[in-house]
């Protein structure tokens, strides 16, 4: 069996846009790598034999028309089938990230430096590899904020790497929920790779939780996400309890700082890398 296949370079800004409006019924697969313009990506999308690739090419520059930016070049080509699984493994090696962790692919015997916490992860079907910026700057914000024995809700938990780090800065209990229910399986796989004690999964969200028991959340979600769980944060975190929350894009920031006021948070840090934005903040009042 083969594939289509189309390679464009993408600003990092619209990976999201031009991902989400591909057709679901067409696209196998997206490959993302570095692009050699700075701050672009670089798209490999595998396409079925069935779709209609002028299609998607309109798609594509309609995204950046409407952005003003210049449509990409699309260069097309035919390629064959293969263990896709394994040829993704071939690209994803051990790396560090923030100033803890040292993350490791469960496949790989790689040693860890010394002055790092060793992470083993299998991201299977779930989100949280490591390599996006919005995990490495929660990483970042969560080595500040983390108090030992703090109890830790991990919300869109995908493949555990947060929950982890957390348990491995000395939190708990820690809570991660996900909605999507292959998330949980994997988390739980990986967490029995870490050995790490006192993470409790579950396929679900914020309705599961406790009014005013959470110390730290974490949210490595997208704005809209955000915004709709506005008030389920609030009433899931202990007075001063603190979120951290990312997946925003910077261009979102002033409609999320509009909401957090509203809810009667104060925003203490925030953190930038590219296009991406992660906002630290504490509730106040009851």
């Amino acid at each position: 069996m083969s594939w289509n296949q189309l390679t464009l370079d993408v600003p990092d800004e619209l990976i999201d846009a031009v991902v989400g409006e591909l057709p679901t019924d067409s696209v196998a697969g997206v490959w993302e790598s570095p692009a050699p313009e700075p701050g672009s990506t670089r798209l490999v999308l595998y396409l079925s034999h069935r779709c209609n690739l002028d299609q998607i090419q309109t798609v594509v520059n309609s995204i950046f028309q409407r952005t003003q930016k210049t449509p990409p070049s699309i260069s097309r080509s035919v390629v064959e089938d293969c263990d896709w699984n394994e040829e993704w493994k071939k690209s994803y090696t051990s790396f560090p990230i923030a100033d803890s962790f040292f993350v490791i692919p469960s496949w790989e015997n790689s040693q860890c430096p010394d002055d790092r916490l060793p992470i083993r992860i299998d991201p299977g079907q779930a989100f949280g590899t490591g390599t996006h910026e919005t995990t490495q700057l929660t990483m970042e914000a969560l080595e500040r904020w983390v108090e030992p024995k703090q109890v830790v809700l991990d919300v869109g938990t995908g493949s555990g790497i947060l929950a982890i780090a957390s348990r491995l800065l000395g939190a708990t209990p820690i809570f991660a929920c996900d909605i999507d229910p292959v998330s949980p399986e994997v988390a739980r796989a990986n967490i029995e790779r870490n050995a790490a004690k006192d993470i409790h999964l579950y396929c679900g969200s914020l309705d599961s939780v406790k009014s005013n028991t959470i110390d730290l959340l974490l949210g490595n979600l997208t704005a809209d996400v955000i915004l709709s769980l506005m008030p389920e944060f609030r009433r899931v975190l202990s007075k001063h309890g603190v979120a951290i929350l990312s997946g925003i894009l910077k261009e979102q920031d002033e409609d999320l700082r509009e909401v957090i006021a509203l809810y009667n948070f104060e925003i203490f840090e925030e953190i930038t890398q590219g296009e991406w934005l992660v906002l630290v903040m504490e509730k106040h009042g009851g």
